[in-house]
């Protein structure tokens, strides 16, 4: 069970669709923003959804290319993105950081150095809510369950800057 299966049956089940055309979903969609999720992987994913049941395939004649696999979701693959869904919409949502290992190590710096790398993660905070904002502004037709991650980003972004703000002044009293 991986989240990776709970894309791309929601793909599937959305349309029928080649593998490839489900890759150009992910990156339209920019879901390995959002969740673990690679592109290369999905062919893999594809595979294996199919060897379990989960997905089936026709074999349709290619206009200049040559034929190709259409990916379309089974009563079984329906049954399991319901019990995925459910799944992962009952579990803890855990909120990992790569910056906490910084965080949790900057009373063995120095306090100029503390501050310094202090203020390298504001930026890069900012520079990810900026580029969070653009992808925002480019996709701005996507449908609305995308464009609500879109502003849930943000609002994590907000947060945790005011956060960082909070435990920056929190330290210099210290």
């Amino acid at each position: 069970m991986s989240s990776i299966d709970l894309v791309v049956l929601g793909i599937v089940l959305e349309k029928p669709q080649s593998a490839y055309d489900i890759q150009k979903d992910v990156e339209y969609h920019n879901l390995s923003k959002w969740t673990k999720i690679s592109v290369p992987s999905i062919y893999r994913k594809v595979l294996q959804l199919k060897e379990k049941g989960y997905l089936e395939s026709d074999i349709v004649k290619g206009d200049k290319f040559a034929d190709k696999a259409i990916y379309s979701i089974t009563e079984k693959g329906k049954e399991y993105f319901e019990k995925l869904m459910f799944t992962y919409a009952s579990q803890d949502v855990p909120l990992l950081f790569d910056f906490n290992v910084v965080i949790a190590n900057l009373n063995k710096v120095s306090s100029n150095e503390a501050i310094k790398l202090i203020a390298q993660l504001r930026e890069s905070i900012k520079i990810s809510a900026k580029a969070n904002e653009d992808y925002a502004i480019q996709y701005a037709t996507i449908p609305l369950v995308g464009r609500t991650i879109f502003e849930q980003q943000k609002l994590l972004y907000n947060s945790l800057l005011e956060w960082l703000n909070n435990f920056e002044a929190q330290m210099s009293k210290e």
